[in-house]
């Protein structure tokens, strides 16, 4: 009976390992980053607001995006991940965009009512591009910047028309 109990204790271990070793969600290699910020200005002033991402120009290599705080300044990293960008070359995009925005208090009801009355309505105005619409794509924008394996890089950018 001894051995007995071994065996079902072993069986219920050696199963449990199987079944739980593949749980869990897979390890992210988090690359080596170095701290980077993208400095934005636009008619000689900060641009608060704006999304910069830096797109690898290698085949390989990881993009790192961040926003502008009331300086004109993006601290950049890799989305969810980890501050800072991967050494490298990247093409820089800038795009900030107001509008756009549906009034949310307008439900789906009134919105029809009133769409049948030629009233104004909550629906989403067209978004304005606050900023030339050359730098949403790094093939238009012009920009690019080299990441390097050092400390506290600041990259400057200042925008034309």
């Amino acid at each position: 009976m001894n051995t007995a109990l071994r065996w079902l204790a072993s069986s219920v271990i050696v199963t449990g390992l199987v079944i739980f070793s593949g749980c869990g969600k897979p390890k992210v290699e988090i690359p080596k980053t170095y701290p980077v910020s993208i400095k934005i200005a636009y008619r000689g002033k900060p641009v608060v607001g704006a999304n910069v991402t830096l797109i690898p120009q290698g085949q390989s290599g990881r993009g790192a995006s961040g926003v502008t705080d009331a300086n004109g300044v993006a601290k950049m990293g890799l989305p969810g991940l980890v501050d800072g960008a991967v050494p490298g070359k990247y093409s820089v995009t800038v795009s900030k965009v107001e509008g756009g925005q549906t009034d949310s208090s307008t439900s789906a009801e009134e919105f029809y009512k009133q769409q049948q009355k030629g009233e104004p309505s909550g629906a989403p105005a067209s978004p304005k591009h606050m900023l030339p619409v050359k730098y949403l794509a790094a093939g238009s924008s012009g920009l690019e910047c080299v990441v390097k394996e050092q400390q506290d890089q600041v990259v400057e950018f200042n925008l034309t028309d």
